[in-house]
C-alpha cells in the first residue's frame, strides 16, 4: 500500500489536501482526529492530561476544554512539551494501528494528515511526504479566523512550530494552497497520478 503523509504549518490546508485524496478514493486518516479520540473521557490519555494540567482544562461536560488547553500551551513555558510527552506516543501508536488496518483490508493507498510529522520523526512511516504551504500572512489570517483569536495569538502559535521553510526542504512534494479548493484538488489529482505511475514504473 502506498502511504502518503500530509503535513504543513497550522492554517496551511492539510485537511483540504486530504479531502482531495479522499475524493480520489484513498483511505484518509487525520492525526488531529486521532488525538481527539485518545483524550476522550475514560481513556488513558485523558486521565494523564487532566492529571498534568488540572481541572481548569476540563469543560462542564467532562471533555477537555480545548481552547483553555491551547491558551495554556501558548502562554505557559514548558506546557507544550509536557502535553506532547503525554500524547505523542499514544497518537503515533494509534496511527500505525489504523494504517495497518488499511493494509490488511488491501487498500491501494492511504493519506494521513500529520501536523507534526517531522517534529515526531514520523517521515519513515510513509512512502511519500507532502507539505502543504501558504503565505505567512495567509496562515495568520486562517488561524485567527479558525480559532477566534487575534493576529498576535495566531503568530505566537506559528512561532512555536517548525518553520514552513524547513518543512519544504524536508518534503518529497509541495502543494500550495492559495485558498482555491478546486486548484488544490487538481494539484492532488496530478500528484497522485504521478505517484501511481512512478510506482508502476518501479515494478
Amino acid at each position: 500500500m502506498l502511504k502518503i503523509g500530509v503535513t504543513g504549518s497550522a492554517g496551511s490546508g492539510k485537511s483540504l489536501v486530504c479531502e482531495g485524496f479522499r475524493r480520489i478514493g484513498l483511505v484518509t486518516l487525520d492525526c488531529d482526529e486521532i488525538a481527539r479520540q485518545v483524550v476522550e473521557p475514560g481513556r488513558a490519555a485523558y486521565n494523564l492530561v487532566v492529571k498534568a494540567f488540572g481541572s481548569k482544562i476540563v469543560a462542564p461536560d467532562g471533555t477537555l476544554d480545548r481552547p483553555a488547553l491551547r491558551h495554556m500551551i501558548v502562554a505557559t513555558k514548558g506546557s507544550r512539551e509536557k502535553l506532547e510527552s503525554i500524547l505523542h506516543p499514544v497518537i503515533i501508536s494509534e496511527t500505525v494501528r489504523l494504517m495497518d488496518e488499511a493494509v490488511r483490508s488491501k487498500q491501494k493507498s492511504c493519506a494521513v494528515e500529520v501536523p507534526l510529522l517531522f517534529e515526531l520523526g514520523m517521515e519513515n512511516l510513509f512512502d511519500v511526504v507532502v507539505v502543504v504551504t501558504a503565505s505567512d500572512s495567509t496562515l495568520v489570517d486562517r488561524i485567527s479566523c479558525r480559532d477566534g483569536v487575534d493576529r498576535e495569538s495566531a503568530q505566537k502559535l506559528l512561532a512555536i512550530q517548525m518553520p514552513q521553510s524547513e518543512k519544504i526542504q524536508k518534503a518529497d512534494y509541495v502543494i500550495e494552497n492559495r485558498g482555491e479548493p478546486g486548484a488544490v484538488f487538481k494539484s492532488v489529482n496530478v500528484l497522485y497520478r504521478k505517484l501511481v505511475n512512478q510506482r508502476l514504473t518501479k515494478k
